[in-house]
């Protein structure tokens, strides 16, 4: 019996897909898996999709076709050759679905567990944008200072490859959402004092990611192969492309680095490049100075680190310089990085770029941004890296930069948010000494430094730091006012990271470990300065270079060995007293 198909042309899309606010609303239905596909689903959500069987990990390009990068020096001043670099960073935008499908995100699932039909390409589904997702784009736009373009498309971009089930990618080449936005680097981002450098925002646009590819090594049972997790594919990402403006490694980088703090200021990304939320192309070109226009331009592909990124310019810098200097004409060429020897090479020249094939894509209609919702982004996009800066590092906290940096890049900002209800906390108690300008910089050096060296020797993240605020606070408090010396403020805090009870009082470590101060009295003083002449006559040598003025910084040597040996309960102001009254004597 012979069968006939009937296929019917799709329709033009008429309508277009308005997003308005307060309409933006997740639904999202309890079942996404059709009962066609539900066979299919349950073993893919089992087991991953073998793509490939290989005796070992594709061959490297010939060592004539490298470049390398030794140290971290910036090679574009100084020289007769103009360095260009553009960057083009996709982020994963902080969403609980996926872009085109009801599949949720994750890092962290079993491998193809967080996968809907349309996500594998099962013939029949249609994609079907969530409207939430636009949100976190909006406003990563927003935050780069971009202009919203009220209606956008989406198009395919067409290419073979495992990760790739659809056989293209959904993005916006032609009608981007967001464009002409900005980047301000200054000096804290680490530039000079009188330095400021504006980097243009192209475009920023919606795209899919793809799936992630998992070499397996041969083993004594399976050969080696490739394996492929769907989980990824689909998920919404922002493509932030900026102008060709940046004229060094380190601009390159600090700009990436901004970016991201921007990124996760705004919360409209995943963050950490460490994680696979960020990603990086670099675009490099040379040309003599006083030419016009550009040289052409090379492509380094999926860098996945700051470090890389300044590394990998820095290379093909030296690199294109080589060639030009020994005669050579720079070929067009897409490269690849390779972190662990420091070197680039080469993937495919001009003759092998693919022809993506742009076209629209016909089963999605126009999308129209309402200025009712950028309007509503905009009035609530929480504050961004230098206004968090700015504040951090002027009255009352006076934090410095490096700190104040350290504490913005920490934790996705939840470390300065602990930071500041400590804050609150102290310096609303009544009967708090506060006297000390410097109470931000101590809180500051405990909660970066003495609070978070040991969760990270503890290897305890900070989403599960077991100290609260409270706690920390009536620590810093008994600090302050002299209950606790530093070092038994320390031996507190030791106590409080292992027990991870919000219950524990500091005033009940205090008394359990017999860890206050004592009040000095004139039989304690005797004893003190008993207790100091014998910790110095077990040291002549260093007693005697204190005396003659040789090294006068071994008092501090002496003032510690007496705390030490009074076991931390007497303050440090009484130990250096009587250590400067004995080599004074």
């Amino acid at each position: 019996m012979r069968v006939r198909a009937k296929i019917h042309a799709m329709p033009p899309l008429t309508s277009a897909l308005r997003v308005r606010w307060p309409s933006v609303v997740p639904q999202y239905p309890r079942k996404w898996v059709c009962p066609s596909c539900l066979t299919w689903s349950q073993r893919l959500h089992t087991e991953s999709i073998q793509t490939s069987n290989q005796s070992a990990p594709p061959a490297k390009q010939p060592r004539s076709s490298k470049s390398t990068a030794k140290g971290s020096k910036d090679n574009s001043k100084g020289s007769k050759w103009e360095v260009t670099v553009g960057l083009e960073i996709h982020a994963q935008l902080n969403a609980p679905r996926k872009l085109f499908s009801y599949a949720a995100t994750s890092f962290n699932a079993p491998p193809n567990s967080r996968v809907a039909p349309f996500d594998a390409s099962i013939p029949g589904i249609q994609p079907k944008l969530n409207i939430p997702t636009i949100v976190p784009a909006i406003r990563a736009a927003v935050a780069f200072d971009c202009r919203i373009n009220r209606r956008s498309t989406f198009d395919r971009k067409h290419y073979f490859y495992k990760d790739q089930p659809n056989g293209y990618q959904i993005t916006q080449f032609y009608h981007p959402f967001a464009s002409d936005g900005k980047v301000v680097l200054n000096e804290l981002d680490g530039l000079d004092q009188s330095e400021v450098i504006e980097i243009g925002i192209k475009q920023v646009q919606m795209e899919q990611d793809t799936a992630k590819s998992i070499f397996q090594p041969a083993t004594e049972d399976t050969p080696a192969r490739t394996l492929v997790d769907l989980n990824r594919a689909g998920s919404a990402l922002v493509e932030i492309i900026t102008t060709p403006s940046l004229k060094s490694s380190k601009h390159a980088a600090a700009c990436l680095k901004k970016i991201q703090s921007i990124l996760r200021a705004s919360t409209a990304a995943i963050d950490g490049m460490e994680k696979g939320g960020v990603r990086c192309d670099v675009n490099v070109s040379i040309q003599e100075r006083g030419l016009p226009g550009l040289g052409r331009r090379v492509e380094i592909k999926n860098l996945n680190s700051v470090k890389a990124v300044q590394e990998s310019i820095e290379a093909e810098i030296k690199r294109q310089i080589a060639v030009r200097e020994n005669g050579g004409e720079i070929e067009g060429e897409t490269r690849g990085w390779d972190a662990v020897k420091g070197e680039s090479r080469k993937l495919r020249g001009k003759e092998g770029e693919v022809d993506y094939r742009y076209k629209p894509d016909a089963e999605l209609p126009p999308l129209i941004i309402e200025e009712s919702l950028v309007n509503h982004i905009k009035s609530t996009l929480p504050p961004l890296p230098d206004q968090i800066l700015t504040e951090l590092m002027n009255e009352p906290f006076a934090l410095t930069l490096k700190d104040a940096r350290t504490m913005v890049d920490l934790d996705d900002g939840a470390r300065v948010n602990y930071y500041k209800d400590i804050y609150k906390d102290l310096s609303g108690r009544p009967d708090f000494k506060s006297g000390s300008k410097h109470l931000g910089k101590l809180i500051g050096n405990w909660t970066l430094h003495e609070l978070g060296g040991r969760l990270a020797s503890s290897f305890i993240v900070w989403l599960d730091n077991p100290v609260t605020t409270t706690q920390m606070a009536d620590l810093l408090f008994n600090l302050q006012n002299g209950t606790l010396t530093a070092g038994n403020a320390k031996r507190v805090l030791d106590h409080l990271v292992p027990f991870n009870d919000s219950n524990i009082r500091v005033a009940d470590l205090i008394e359990e470990y017999d860890l206050a101060t004592r009040s000095m009295s004139e039989e304690d003083d005797e004893g003190l300065i008993k207790l100091a002449n014998s910790i110095i006559a077990e040291y002549p040598d260093k007693a005697e270079q204190v005396r003659s003025g040789k090294k006068p910084n071994l008092r501090n040597f002496f003032i510690g060995n007496l705390m030490k040996a009074t076991g931390g309960k007497v303050d440090v102001q009484a130990c250096k007293q009587v250590i400067e009254k004995i080599f004074s004597a």
